[in-house]
C-alpha cells in the first residue's frame, strides 16, 4: 500500500501546535496536581477540624466559678501512617503513626478482646508496634490515644493474609517430594523447593498437599510456600518460614533373606535377613505374604503366618522410610511341611517382636506371584490419622493453576484495583515507551533512506530493493494449506502463553492448554474477523486476514518477561493474525480499520476482566469451573495485552496507522489501553520487590526514553547539518 503525501506545515501552524502542546501539558500537570492534592487537603481538613457542636448549654448558676482545668483543651486524634487503608498485610504487621508526645497508644481489633499492643509515644510524637492477626478479608484496627485523662481514637481497615504452613508429608523424607500444610480454605498454595514448585488448593478445613515434579535428585531442599486467597484479588501472601525438605528418590537394594535350616513348618517359621535401617521388609512365598518386619541395626526377623503345605519360591522386597520400593530379592525354592499336630483353633501364631502394629501399613498382596506388582508405590496415611493428606488428590484434573485464580477485582472491594495508580502507569507508558518508540522508529527509518546507507547496503538494511507488494512477479505456490498453518500458529501461541507461568506434568495443565487455545482463538476472532466484517458493512472497504508469524516472537518476548519478573497475572499477547486492506488506501481508511480493531479488543478484554472475579469465585473445585475461569482470564489478558502492544506506533502495527490518521484518537486509545493493562497487572507490579520493582521499571523506561530522544537529537541536529554541508556542491 502506498501512502498519500502529506502537505508540509506552515510556520503559523507549527507555532499553533507548539502553543497547543504546551497548554495541554500545563493543563495535565494542573489536573494531576488537583487530583492528588485536593483529596489530601480535604482529608486533612476533615481530620483536624473539630466536629460541629450542638446547641450550647447554659452553665449552671453558681456563686463560685470553677477555675479552668489545664486538661480542658481537646486532644487531637492519633494518626495511623502505616499500614495504609485497604492494604494487604500478613504475619507480623508493623503499625506506626503520630500522636501527642508522651501519650499512651492502645491498638484494638474489631474482633474485640484485649489490646493487641500498648506503647507510649516518643518526645517527638511518633509511635510504632508490630501485631499479629488471623487471616481475614477485612478487619478494622483502632488506635486509642490516652493523655491527660482524655482519649481519642482513629482506625484503619486492612486485609490480612498470613503465610501458609508447609512441611513434608512423611517423617522427614518423601520419595516423590510430597509436601503439605495449612492455609486459608479455598486458597491457591504454591510450594517451592529449590528450582521446582507445585500448586494445590486448600480444602474446606484449610489442609493442602501437592507433589513436586518428578526428576528431583536426592538431597536437602529449602521449602517455602505462598498462598493467594479467594478474596485477596490475586495478591499473594509473603513466603512461609523456610524449612528443610529431604528428598529421597533412590530405591534401596533388595533385602537379604536367610532361609531356616531343616524342616520348615507351614506355620510359625522364623525368617531373618539384612536390609536398610528403617525400611519395612515384606516376605513372600509364592502368592502368599508370610510376614513383615522393620529393619533395625541392619537386621530384620519375623515369624511367618500359616500357609498351605507345599513348595514355594521365597523372596522379599523392602520399602524405605521415604516409600521407595526395592527390587525383589533372589527367589529360593522352599518346601513347607504341615505340622505334626494341627494347632488348636484358639491358638494363634506368636507375632515377632519387630512385627509392625496392626495400625501400620497392611501387607500387600501378590498379583500373579510377582511381589513388585503389588508393592505399594507410596505409603498411605490411615483415615483420620494426624497429618493425613486431604482426600482430593493434588495434580488431578480439578487442580488449580495460575490462570484459574481470580484476578484483582476492578471495583467494589477493599482490595480492588487502584485506578489512580493504573492511570499514572498508563500515562508513563505513553510518555516513556510509546512516544519514544515512535521517535526512534521514525529516526531509524530516515537514516535507512539516506543515499550513503542505501549504497552501502545495496538498498535497505534487509537488502530489499523492490516494493513489498511486487516481491514476486507471480504468486508463489505454497504447499501448506492456509487454515492448517493458521491452526498451527494458534496452537503455538497458546503453548507460549501457557509457558508464561510454571508448568508441571499434572493433568490440570492439559486442561489449561485447551482453555488457552480456545481463549486465543476468541481473541484472534475479535481482532481480525469482527473488524473485517464491520469494515465491509460500515466503511465499504475490503480487508483480508493475514498470518503474522513475527507476532509469535512478540508472544515469546511477553512470556519471557513474565517468567523473568514472575508476573502473576502474566503479560499475554496471543495474537497471530493481522488485517490489511486489499487495495491501496488512504490514511483515513487504514486508521479507521485499525481503530476498530483496537476498540474491539479493548471492549472484549474489559468485559472479560470485569466478570473474571465472579467466574473464579463460582468455579469452586470443579474441573469445569476451573476450565471456565482459565478461559475467561485468557481472553482478558490476551485482549488487553494484545491491544496495548498493537497500539505501539511502530512498524506496521495498528497504532501507527491510528496515529497518522488522528493523533488525538491514538492518544485516547493508547491511554485507555495502557491504563487497563496496568490495572490488570497492578497486583503483579505491586509485588515486584515490595513496590521497588515499579521504581526500577520506571527508571528503565526513563532511560529508554532518554536514549531515543538522544538518537533523534543526533540525527536531527548533528548528522543532518553535516550531511547537508557534505552534499553542497563546491564552486
Amino acid at each position: 500500500m502506498t501512502d498519500l503525501p502529506e502537505p508540509p506545515l506552515s510556520a503559523a501552524q507549527r507555532r499553533r501546535a507548539a502553543v497547543l502542546s504546551t497548554a495541554s501539558a500545563l493543563l495535565g500537570v494542573f489536573l494531576l496536581t488537583i487530583a492528588f492534592v485536593a483529596p489530601a487537603t480535604v482529608a486533612l481538613a476533615t481530620e483536624t477540624d473539630p466536629p460541629p457542636t450542638s446547641t450550647p448549654v447554659a452553665p449552671p448558676a453558681s456563686p463560685i466559678e470553677p477555675a479552668p482545668s489545664p486538661d480542658s483543651t481537646a486532644v487531637a486524634a492519633p494518626v495511623i501512617e502505616r499500614p495504609a487503608a485497604s492494604t494487604l498485610v500478613g504475619d507480623s504487621i508493623p503499625f506506626s503513626g503520630t500522636a501527642e508526645p508522651g501519650s499512651g497508644i492502645d491498638l484494638y481489633s474489631s474482633a474485640g478482646g484485649q489490646p493487641l499492643c500498648s506503647v507510649v509515644t516518643s518526645t517527638t510524637g511518633t509511635w510504632s508496634c508490630a501485631i499479629s492477626l488471623p487471616s481475614t478479608p477485612s478487619v478494622t484496627v483502632r488506635a486509642v490515644q490516652t493523655v491527660a485523662a482524655q482519649s481519642s481514637e482513629t482506625s484503619v481497615e486492612v486485609s490480612v493474609l498470613n503465610a501458609p504452613t508447609a512441611g513434608s508429608a512423611g517423617n522427614g523424607t518423601v520419595s516423590n517430594g510430597t509436601v503439605m500444610g495449612e492455609a486459608v480454605p479455598g486458597a491457591t498454595v504454591t510450594a517451592v523447593a529449590g528450582q521446582v514448585s507445585c500448586t494445590a488448593t486448600a480444602d474446606a478445613s484449610g489442609a493442602w498437599f501437592c507433589a513436586l515434579p518428578k526428576g528431583l535428585s536426592s538431597g536437602s531442599y529449602e521449602l517455602t510456600a505462598t498462598q493467594v486467597a479467594p478474596w485477596s484479588g490475586g495478591r499473594s501472601s509473603s513466603p512461609s518460614r523456610a524449612s528443610t525438605l529431604t528428598i529421597d528418590v533412590d530405591a534401596p537394594a533388595p533385602p537379604g533373606v536367610t532361609i531356616p535350616t531343616g524342616s520348615i513348618q507351614a506355620s510359625g517359621a522364623s525368617f531373618s535377613g539384612s536390609g536398610e535401617d528403617g525400611a519395612t521388609v515384606t516376605l513372600f512365598a509364592g502368592p502368599h505374604s508370610l510376614c513383615q518386619a522393620v529393619v533395625s541395626a541392619g537386621r530384620w526377623s519375623c515369624t511367618s503366618a500359616a500357609i498351605d503345605a507345599g513348595t514355594y519360591p521365597v523372596s522379599a522386597i523392602q520399602q524405605d522410610a521415604a516409600g521407595n520400593i526395592s527390587d525383589e530379592s533372589a527367589r529360593v525354592s522352599v518346601a513347607f511341611t504341615a505340622p505334626a499336630t494341627p494347632p488348636s483353633p484358639t491358638e494363634q501364631p506368636t507375632p515377632s517382636a519387630t512385627q509392625p502394629a496392626p495400625s501400620s501399613t497392611p501387607i500387600p498382596s501378590i498379583a500373579g506371584g510377582d511381589p513388585t506388582a503389588a508393592a505399594p508405590q507410596q505409603p498411605q496415611a490411615q483415615p483420620g490419622a494426624a497429618g493425613a493428606p486431604p482426600t482430593t488428590a493434588s495434580g488431578g484434573w480439578s487442580a488449580s493453576t495460575r490462570f484459574s485464580a481470580a484476578m484483582q477485582p476492578a471495583f467494589g472491594t477493599s482490595g480492588s484495583v487502584d485506578w489512580t495508580l493504573a492511570l499514572g502507569i498508563g500515562l508513563a507508558m505513553v510518555a516513556l515507551l510509546a512516544v519514544p518508540a515512535r521517535l526512534l522508529a521514525g529516526t531509524l527509518r530516515g537514516l535507512r533512506a539516506t543515499p550513503e546507507l542505501q549504497s552501502a547496503t545495496g538498498g535497505r538494511f534487509t537488502g530489499r530493493n523492490r516494493s513489498r507488494y511486487q516481491e514476486f512477479e507471480t504468486a508463489p505456490a505454497l504447499p501448506w494449506n492456509a487454515r492448517v498453518t493458521g491452526a498451527f500458529a494458534l496452537i503455538a501461541s497458546a503453548t507460549i502463553t501457557v509457558l508464561s507461568a510454571p508448568v508441571t506434568d499434572e493433568p490440570a495443565y492439559l486442561r489449561l492448554l485447551v482453555a488457552v487455545i480456545l481463549g486465543v482463538l476468541v481473541v484472534n476472532t475479535v481482532a481480525v474477523l469482527l473488524p473485517r466484517m464491520l469494515a465491509r458493512t460500515v466503511f465499504d472497504a475490503t480487508a483480508d486476514i493475514r498470518l503474522r508469524p513475527l507476532f509469535l516472537l512478540v508472544s515469546v518476548g511477553a512470556t519471557a518477561l513474565s517468567r523473568v519478573l514472575d508476573l502473576d497475572p502474566a503479560l499475554v499477547f496471543g495474537i497471530v493474525f493481522g488485517l490489511g486492506l486489499t487495495l491501496p488506501a488512504s490514511r483515513r481508511s487504514r486508521g479507521r480499520l485499525a481503530a476498530l480493531q483496537i476498540g474491539a479488543l479493548l471492549a472484549v478484554g474489559t468485559t472479560a476482566f470485569l466478570i473474571s472475579g465472579s467466574i473464579a469465585a463460582g468455579a469452586g473445585s470443579s474441573t469445569a469451573g476451573a476450565f471456565l475461569a482459565e478461559f475467561v482470564n485468557t481472553v482478558a489478558l490476551a485482549s488487553l495485552g494484545g491491544a496495548a502492544i498493537l497500539l505501539l506506533p511502530i512498524a506496521d502495527l495498528p497504532g501507527r496507522h491510528i496515529l497518522r490518521w488522528k493523533p488525538i484518537g491514538w492518544l485516547v486509545l493508547a491511554l485507555a489501553g495502557f491504563t487497563l493493562l496496568a490495572g490488570v497487572l497492578s497486583s503483579a507490579l505491586e509485588g515486584l520487590g515490595g513496590g521497588a520493582g515499579l521504581i526500577v521499571l520506571g527508571l528503565a523506561s526513563l532511560a529508554f526514553a532518554t536514549a531515543c530522544f538522544a538518537v533523534w537529537l543526533w540525527a536531527r541536529f548533528v548528522r543532518a547539518p553535516a550531511h547537508d554541508e557534505s552534499s553542497t556542491p563546491t564552486a
